[in-house]
């Protein structure tokens, strides 16, 4: 008589275990809810920080470079005099807005330190201003983090500057006229189509000159300058 062959657990060739396919379904789980708070988080990103760099609430002048040329004179008149020796050319000079609460200063934080490794002090003079409000903590921090080249400053106490947005620059003439002003970038990523943009303003403002241009129109992400506390 033949004995029936011995039962097995087995399962067939290809054929995957019920443990194994509970194991791809909550990584799947998993992955899918990674994936919609990735999305959650994007989306909350630009809710709270895309915006246009000027408002309809902001001073119209900032549309015009012309205007802000002018608007920015009377901070240009109470910078200190630059360090460059006496008898040598003055640098292009890089205006720097800083406001240390903006999440945005980490996405323009790249175009920044490109020009910073491009050029010596003898090139680009380059002053930070912060927005009011900022303490002296804050601004201790930011010295320690970027050396002693950089010239660090809080508005000025009684100084009208309605800045529309930041992270924001303005790169002037060793004469001090203006050749540039607006945004780092645009978009979510504060992106530019070249990353030799800001570079190429600051070698013909040494030379030939450049401008004024007023690189404001369109959204990215940017935090409004705070106002000045009376």
């Amino acid at each position: 008589m033949t004995k029936p062959a011995p039962s097995s657990n087995k399962h067939p060739a290809g054929t995957p275990s019920p443990a194994s396919s509970a194991k791809n379904i909550w990584l799947a789980l998993l992955v899918s809810a990674w994936l919609l708070a990735t999305l959650a988080g994007l989306w909350w990103f630009q809710q709270q920080n895309v915006r246009p760099f000027v408002s309809n609430n902001d001073d119209t002048r900032f549309w015009q470079a012309s205007q802000v040329g002018q608007m920015l004179q009377p901070l240009l008149q109470l910078l200190p005099p630059s360090a460059v020796p006496e008898g040598t050319d003055e640098p292009v000079l890089l205006l720097h807005f800083w406001n240390p609460d903006c999440l945005c200063n980490q996405l323009s934080q790249r175009h920044f330190d490109g020009l910073i490794s491009q050029f010596n002090p003898g090139q680009l003079r380059i002053v930070v201003i912060a927005a009011p409000g900022t303490s002296d903590e804050q601004l201790q921090n930011f010295r320690q983090l970027n050396g002693a080249r950089m010239e660090v400053i809080r508005q000025p106490l009684g100084l009208d500057l309605p800045l529309p947005s930041s992270p924001a620059l303005a790169l002037l003439s060793p004469q001090g006229e203006l050749g540039y002003f607006g945004a780092y970038g645009f978009g979510a990523l504060c992106t530019v189509a070249n990353d030799d943009f800001f570079p190429n303003i600051v070698r013909e403002l040494g030379t030939k000159g450049y401008g004024p241009f007023a690189n404001v129109a369109g959204d990215g992400c940017f935090c409004a300058w705070p106002a000045q506390k009376q």
